[in-house]
Parts: structure tokens; sequence; C-alpha cells
């Protein structure tokens, strides 16, 4: 476990979702999620170790498996996050992984159920920047059938060309970039891409980059650490929750893969125990478990929530 780290850094949202958990156990995941995030890009494979046990003990809280596919997905591990993402579905009926889920199956080869995904009632449920993504996805999904007219004129819709407000409008012309030089127009897909870089002032994506362009310069990112400039971190009150985890209607939605429901032996050397777990577990990452490879036009930036407002 990183040092300091208390589990009160997580989402409060998260949070919220833990109070089904007893106080030990809602604390402990949240502490492995919160390391996961941490450790993401300089330690993948102890990251998803941690979002792994997260998973385990916590497995009946909707958010924590959304988390954990969400971070597998980012990582490449596409068969994980398809699996936790629709267990995450299930309990939370919160549609907008839905793009995720679709990407995550052409990233196994799978384009046919992302289109499959797309038709489907939830699809018709989600927000307007999930529905752009999964319009993304599905776009992909028939370039890598090599349909790529249809790929192309799925994209071409009213927002493509007119602005509008919304981070994912820059992500759409990246992608519309994309199929364009799939589709050896090399020229029309320059004149999209610059389009994006210009109008991505907060590095969504690799537009400018792509172009030589130095990326546009960020604020640094607050801390962790940093309570004051950090407005998630209002913290866990324990006492606030003393509701005990009972089996209730959320534990048949668990998926059958071995997670644990939630339980927690009550020890107090939880901790001790759980870092053990973890580094069994990041081993056995590093030695056995091969990351499914994502074909050429898979991508892994998407946004599972709606974006603010374009700048």
């Amino acid at each position: 476990m990183p040092e300091g780290v208390t589990g009160r850094e997580l989402d409060k949202e998260i949070r919220g979702e833990l109070r089904g958990l007893s106080k030990e156990t809602a604390e402990r995941v949240a502490q492995h999620l919160v390391a996961a995030y941490l450790l993401e890009e300089t330690d993948p494979e102890t990251s998803q170790a941690h979002a792994r046990f997260a998973a385990r003990i916590g497995g009946r809280v909707g958010g924590v498996r959304e988390t954990y596919g969400i971070l597998a997905y980012r990582a490449g591990d596409f068969r994980t996050a398809a699996r936790e993402l629709r267990t995450s579905l299930r309990i939370t009926g919160r549609t907008d992984v839905l793009p995720l889920i679709a990407d995550s199956e052409r990233g196994l080869g799978r384009p046919e159920r992302a289109l499959d995904l797309a038709a489907s009632d939830e699809a018709s449920t989600l927000s307007v920047s999930a529905a752009i993504e999964l319009m993304i996805v599905v776009a992909g999904a028939y370039a890598d059938t090599g349909d790529i007219q249809t790929a192309l004129r799925t994209l071409e819709i009213p927002a493509l060309r007119h602005k509008v407000d919304g981070h994912w409008q820059v992500r759409l012309w990246v992608a519309y970039a994309d199929l364009l030089e799939r589709a050896e127009r090399p020229e029309e897909s320059t004149r999209w891409l610059t389009l994006a870089a210009d109008a991505d002032t907060e590095h969504l994506t690799d537009a400018a980059e792509r172009l030589g362009r130095p990326g546009p310069a960020l604020a640094p990112e607050p801390t962790w650490e940093d309570d004051e400039s950090v407005s998630v971190l209002d913290a866990y009150d324990p006492t606030a929750d003393d509701v005990q985890e009972t089996d209730d209607a959320a534990a048949d939605h668990v998926s059958a893969d071995g997670s644990d429901d939630g339980s927690t032996d009550g020890s107090t050397d939880g901790s001790a125990q759980d870092s053990e777990a973890v580094a069994a577990d990041a081993a056995a990452d590093a030695s056995d478990h091969e990351t499914e490879s994502a074909p050429p036009a898979a991508r892994s930036d998407i946004e599972s929530e709606p974006s603010e407002e374009q700048a």
C-alpha cells in the first residue's frame, strides 16, 4: 500500500456506495482503489492487483466493479474490462459504461458484439456524450470488418461539421481523421486532425503530437495529499455509516467469477493480509498474465462519464 493512503482520497460518489459494506471493509476497499489509481502509470501490474483485490472484497458494489473495469480497460486487459463493466451495469444500471464494453469487445477481436451492443435497448438511454462515444466505437467496429465507407458515414452527423459544446467533439474529429487515413485519404485526414488539435486546449487527444506540435500546456494536477485543492476529499465519516454489510439483493448481481461478496473477517491485521494478497497477485500478473492486444483501431481513451463544456 502506498504510504499515506487512507481511502479518504476516493471520489465521494464511490465512497457513498461503499456504505453498504462494513466500516472496515469499506475502508480497505477505498484504500486499494486509491492505490490502484496512484500506481496506474508507474506500476500497472501492482495497480491492477490492488483493483482486483478491491473487487474481490467489495464485489457487490457496482462502483467498485466499474472502477476495476475502467482501470483494466485503460491497461489493455479487455477481457477483464468487459466482464467487470458488464457486472457493474447489472448492479447499477448505469449505461454510460456501454461504450467501454463495446470497445473492449473490439479489443478482443469481436467487432460484431460491439455492433450488437449499439443496437441494444440500453444504448437508446445513453447521454449525448456517451452516445457519441458509442458511435465512435461503432464506426471503428465497421472499419474492423473492412467496411470503411459505412464507418465514415456513421460519424458524418451534424455535430461533425457544426461547432457544439462538449469535450467529445474533438475526439469525434480525431476518430473521423483516423478513418480517413484508413480510407487512404491523407490530406482530408490531416485537415480534420488539425481542426482537432486547434480546438483541443485540454489535451484530450494526441492530435497535436501527431502533427508534430507541442501539446497544450496543462496546469499541474493537484496531488492527492493536497486536501484544499482536491474537492473530492471530503473525509469519509465513519460515524455516518452504521450500516453493516448484509446479504441483500445486490449479491445476486455479482458475477460468478470467483469474486468475494464483500465480507470481512474482522481481524485487526487486514492491511498486512491485503498487502500480501496484492503482492501475490502482482507477482502472478508479472509471470503469467497475458494482456489481450487491441487491433490497430481500438481505443483506450473513452470517457465513461459525461464531459464538461468544451472550452
